[in-house]
């Protein structure tokens, strides 16, 4: 029942594009990471950035998932950074949920959908207080030309970078 009323209102979402703005985003990664925790999936990059846009601060187990996330070898960062396995995920998520696929399949929605995906997630860095090699992962806009990605150690010294 749950569940339906869940699907209901990503259905209505989604049937309203493009999704651009922030806050359309963020519901609608809010509705889908409910049905994910109903369905006790926890390793997905959906997931994962389901979690991340709705942290302010985030604790040692959620840095301690992303920090896993981003070092799978099962998972090629790039993708997962770039947003490329985020799409893929949530093109099967809508797919197994019999849900409107137009927002991973067109790329005007996508690319509208993502660049808002960003603008949340500059405001969040995940910053990690253990001892550990990296300690920030952040997107960072540059002077409008594009978006960074950013691993940062615990000294400030960046360890990769990438334009997405």
């Amino acid at each position: 029942m749950k569940e339906d009323i869940l699907q209901t209102k990503i259905r209505r979402e989604l049937e309203s594009l493009p999704i651009d703005t922030e806050a359309r985003v963020l519901y609608l990664l809010v509705e889908i990471r409910k049905v994910l925790e109903h369905d006790a999936v926890n390793n997905s990059v959906l997931r994962f950035y389901g979690d991340w846009v709705v942290h302010t601060k985030l604790d040692r187990a959620f840095s301690q998932r992303i920090y896993e996330v981003l070092q799978r070898e099962d998972h090629n960062r790039n993708q997962i950074i770039s947003f490329d396995t985020l799409r893929a995920e949530l093109k099967a998520f809508l797919s197994q949920y019999d849900l409107p696929t137009v927002l991973t399949d067109n790329d005007t929605h996508w690319f509208s959908f993502r660049e808002k995906l960003i603008d949340i997630l500059v405001d969040v860095p995940i910053i990690r207080k253990e001892e550990q090699i990296v300690g920030t992962f952040e997107f960072q806009r540059r002077d409008g030309t594009g978006v960074e990605f950013r691993m940062v150690n615990e000294q400030g010294e960046t360890l990769g970078r990438m334009f997405v």
